[in-house]
């Protein structure tokens, strides 16, 4: 189970690309060759890409790729350096947990009533996108804090 949800960002973020891919790839077909628009494809592909970009969230933590600027934290020395990291993950988790988590569905369940002008599908499944990306975020980070992975902490190119 463990295992599943470790790669489940992941799987999510491919049919959700795949998913943008295919309805824009058959939508400019339809437009420009057979002269009849799918009126749809815009509200999917926009809702797809929230979830990737939430979904993204998550791999990108899982992987410890996300940006960052460490040009201080490298010239520090290596316990200080270690302790900033820590610092730097437990900021991360309580800003995903409180922002991401309890606000983002706080956000999805207040969209109840909201609709989408075409499909007239609730809002609420396009915003869940938020709590659900982060509490796998949340999962990655727990799992790093579990583990001490001391090399995902230090994985700030060039730092071990």
């Amino acid at each position: 189970m463990k295992r599943f949800f470790h790669h489940l960002d992941d799987y999510l973020g491919v049919l959700a690309l795949s998913g943008i891919i295919v309805l824009i790839s058959a939508n400019v077909f339809f437009r420009f060759v057979l002269n009849n628009p799918i009126t749809w494809t815009e509200e999917v592909s926009l809702a797809l890409f929230i979830w990737l970009t939430f979904i993204g969230i998550s791999s990108g933590i899982k992987h410890n790729s996300h940006v960052g600027i460490d040009y201080f934290v490298r010239k520090m020395p290596e316990k200080i350096r270690h302790y900033v990291q820590v610092a730097r993950l437990v900021v991360i988790l309580a800003a995903t947990i409180l922002v991401f988590v309890y606000w983002g569905a706080a956000f999805a369940f207040h969209g109840v009533a909201k609709v989408t002008p075409v499909l007239g599908i609730s809002y609420t499944f396009i915003n869940l996108a938020v709590p659900i990306g982060s509490l796998l975020a949340v999962f990655h980070l727990l799992n790093v804090f579990i583990k001490r992975d001391r090399a995902y902490i230090h994985q700030e190119r060039g730092l071990e």
